[in-house]
């Protein structure tokens, strides 16, 4: 393990750069792909949640990634490497489709490209749980969120960007080869050394879901993730829907935001530290009806919506979403239990995602029976509430000497 910072966060930004470029695909770049080739909102509404299964399983995916690997080459990066070599293969044969072609086939390829990076984000996540100090964790996390960022710049915003005019096949090869020299940093590094204690995993999942406390711990997690999957999952569709080309939302969702949420992020890794986890989850997460109050402005407006008058919205909800980011991640990783971070943190991100795709069923549906204006008028009340469970449940975990022991403030 480094001794140094500095050489940690290194390791964490590349890793996190190569899970945020097929994050960034799928999150930007597949709901106006599904727009284009005349997909409605209500079958959107039942297919993207669907590809997000695989993110879902990744308990699943915990077990064998914590169970399975060759000790001489270490826990997590035995799984890192092999898995990015898979997902820029994918991205290669991807690349023969064409818009117009068999939806089917496009599906395909994401589901396999959702679920070889699911399972890379479990190492990969377990990897940064040992690596990182509590107190390196608000700057961790924010580096994390900033890596993930620039991937999400890369599978997102560049493709949409640039796909009129370089087209889609020279875009998803250039995608696989910089997910591919995203890959060297790993087998270069003297960081992902085997862990002599790697074998210590008996019991993982279920001795975490024994703790005490835990399904309050869970619930708190799902009462925001709900909210990120409510609101930011419609973007994409929604502007495709108000006019505009596939470049302007590459441009504003695949550049602008998340150059946004890295400002964010970086401003949350100062402040979590200072003002406490609890404080830095309700003050940001409070901040989220502004996110839902800007995108229903936008929606009761009558004219049409351009890229200049909707900047101002997605970068305020992508700053807020990046304090949020960094403040739940922070908390994750002090609730994982260190030799075990790719079980625990993995298990509480799984149900953050059953949340985020319970949020996005239901914002697609409100969108496709009421319009936009009623999804983002009907997410202001949710973040109230969402604010009041996290309240109440965190008041109540701390109170447990299990907890105060983990996570003094």
């Amino acid at each position: 393990m480094p001794t140094s910072t500095t050489s940690k966060l290194v390791l964490i930004g590349g890793l996190y750069l190569s899970q945020g470029i097929p994050n960034g695909f799928f999150r930007h770049t597949v709901p106006v792909v599904f727009r284009e080739s005349g997909i409605s909102l209500e079958k959107i509404a039942l297919w993207l949640p669907a590809l997000y299964i695989p993110w879902m399983l990744k308990f699943i995916w915990s077990i064998f990634v914590e169970k399975f690997h060759r000790e001489n080459y270490g826990k997590y990066r035995s799984w890192i490497v092999p898995l990015q070599v898979l997902t820029a293969g994918v991205m290669v044969a991807l690349s023969n489709w064409q818009l117009g072609s068999s939806v089917a086939l496009f599906v395909f390829a994401v589901a396999l490209i959702n679920i070889f990076s699911s399972i890379q984000d479990v190492a990969t996540d377990g990897q940064a749980v040992q690596l990182l100090e509590r107190g390196e964790r608000g700057l961790g996390n924010a580096i994390q969120v900033g890596g993930f960022a620039i991937g999400y710049i890369i599978g997102g915003g560049l493709i949409l960007m640039l796909m009129n005019s370089l087209g889609w096949n020279v875009l998803l090869v250039a995608m696989a080869i910089v997910t591919l020299l995203s890959t060297i940093p790993v087998l270069q590094s003297r960081s992902l050394q085997p862990d002599q204690n790697s074998k210590e995993v008996s019991g993982g999942i279920l001795v975490f879901l024994k703790q005490p406390m835990i399904l309050r711990i869970l619930l708190m997690i799902a009462a925001f993730r709900m909210i990120e999957g409510f609101i930011r999952s419609l973007l994409p569709a929604m502007f495709k829907d108000w006019g505009m080309s596939l470049a302007e939302i590459g441009l504003l969702l695949g550049v602008f935001a998340p150059v946004s949420l890295l400002a964010g992020a970086l401003a949350a890794g100062v402040l979590v530290n200072r003002i406490g986890r609890l404080r830095a989850l309700l003050w940001f997460g409070g901040l989220q009806a502004l996110s839902a109050g800007g995108y229903l402005f936008l929606a009761s407006r009558n004219g049409p919506i351009s890229l200049s008058s909707a900047l101002p919205a997605v970068l305020v909800d992508h700053f807020v979403s990046g304090m949020i980011t960094v403040a739940l991640f922070s908390l994750m990783m002090d609730w994982s239990r260190r030799k075990h971070g790719g079980t625990d943190y993995t298990c509480m991100d799984c149900i953050g995602v059953f949340a985020m795709m319970l949020g996005t069923t239901v914002s697609y549906l409100l969108a496709a029976y009421g319009g936009y204006w009623l999804a983002f008028a009907a997410a202001i009340p949710l973040v109230v509430l969402s604010l009041f469970v996290v309240q109440r449940l965190y008041s109540k975990i701390r109170q447990h000497p299990h907890w105060q022991k983990l996570q003094p403030e």
